[in-house]
């Protein structure tokens, strides 16, 4: 059994050592507790299956449309890099002919 002591009245209690198949007992009757206290219906607010069906269908659109943000962001990011990489290839270059126009200007 659980005895608290206390030598006065604002001090630490001292708890005895509790045997195992007592804390088994305890741990078991608090976990029942939590799952009964879950299942009533008044503790989780039951929604009309439609609504729940709605947001699914929400959900499946959000996701498409992230993915589909998530491609038209990298498709960009490739363009810029290649118009960097040109641009760069030009620059190391001088970008001029022997013409000394620009490389890629019509003459």
């Amino acid at each position: 059994m659980l005895l608290l002591r206390a030598a006065t009245p604002f001090a630490y209690a001292k708890v005895d050592k509790v045997d195992a198949e007592e804390a088994r007992h305890l741990k078991a009757q608090f976990l029942i507790h939590k799952v009964l206290e879950g299942s009533t219906p008044a503790a989780r607010p039951s929604r009309p299956p439609a609504l729940a069906r709605v947001r699914a269908r929400i959900g499946v659109r959000l996701k498409k449309l992230r993915l589909a943000v998530r491609g038209v962001r990298v498709r960009a990011c490739r363009t810029v890099q290649r118009h960097l990489r040109n641009l760069r290839r030009l620059i190391v270059h001088g970008g001029v002919h022997g013409s000394g126009q620009l490389a890629g200007s019509p003459s």
